[in-house]
């Protein structure tokens, strides 16, 4: 078979797999527009009246606000540590590097389930539960391999002669990172951004286990579907769901654009 042939195979299969993840799409999409107050398909009158029952009313915006909160605390925690971690795992080479980026990276591997069960068995001893500031850390122990991912392969295709002339010309360890190593990353930081938000604001497992009576969105939505389903739940996912493939595919564009930079002036070089 013919190499033409097997990147056309590929690609058909990639987008046939893509529309069978979207396809679920086709049906939530017009219900989050349905005047009705029963989920009925296809709508019979077409409405905005759950996307303002969804910012409105106090129990959903509550909700939504208390993710992107959490999201952004999530957010700005994970930089520092993945970010931290990758430069100590790729550029000081410590000792069983390769054994601390397998172990920093685990709960992208480890069910999210074993690991809501041991943070709920932890702080509950501790009595650490039903806090803005417990949910913040367990989320970030979930978020931060995105961070360590993204920003350690940015570091392996950095040249690290750049870094070492800003220090033969003078520059301290803090000014080289700064002046030299941090915008070489931006790119990889603002994709481990991405990625790290939405592993917070998407999360239900972690969140169902530590959370107490804190609704975040996804719970909220959870905590509906149990007691009762309406289309406010609808434009909640249509909402999450755009939320999540804007934010990732500005972080992938981001991750590729970096990559692509660097590599250049590695071959410029």
């Amino acid at each position: 078979m013919s190499p033409r042939l097997v990147r056309i195979g590929l690609g058909l299969w990639f987008c046939a797999i893509v529309l069978f993840l979207l396809f679920p799409l086709v049906f939530l999409i017009p219900l989050s527009f349905n005047e009705s107050e029963i989920l009925s398909f296809p709508p019979t009158t077409w409405s905005l009246r759950w996307y303002r029952v969804l910012f409105l009313d106090t129990s959903w915006s509550n909700a939504l606000w208390l993710s992107v909160k959490i999201g952004v605390l999530v957010t700005i925690l994970s930089l520092f540590i993945g970010t931290a971690s990758a430069l100590a795992i790729v550029r000081h080479r410590l000792p069983g590097a390769g054994l601390l980026y397998g172990l920093s990276i685990a709960p992208l591997i480890v069910p999210s389930i074993v690991i809501a069960l041991g943070m709920f068995m932890l702080f509950a001893r501790l009595q650490w539960l039903e806090s803005l500031t417990t949910l913040v850390f367990a989320h970030t122990v979930v978020a931060v391999p995105y961070v360590i991912v993204v920003v350690s392969a940015a570091l392996r295709n950095l040249d690290e002669t750049i870094e070492r002339a800003a220090r033969v010309l003078g520059a301290d360890p803090w000014r080289t990172f700064l002046l030299v190593t941090l915008p070489a990353l931006r790119p990889a930081i603002l994709a481990g951004a991405m990625f790290a938000f939405f592993a917070s604001f998407d999360d239900l497992v972690i969140t169902l286990f530590v959370s107490g009576a804190m609704e975040t969105l996804p719970l909220r939505i959870w905590n509906d579907l149990n007691l009762r389903l309406d289309p406010t739940v609808a434009a909640a996912s249509c909402v999450m769901v755009a939320m999540s493939m804007i934010g990732l595919g500005i972080a992938e564009f981001a991750r590729s654009a970096g990559l692509r930079r660097l590599r250049m002036e590695n071959t410029d070089g």
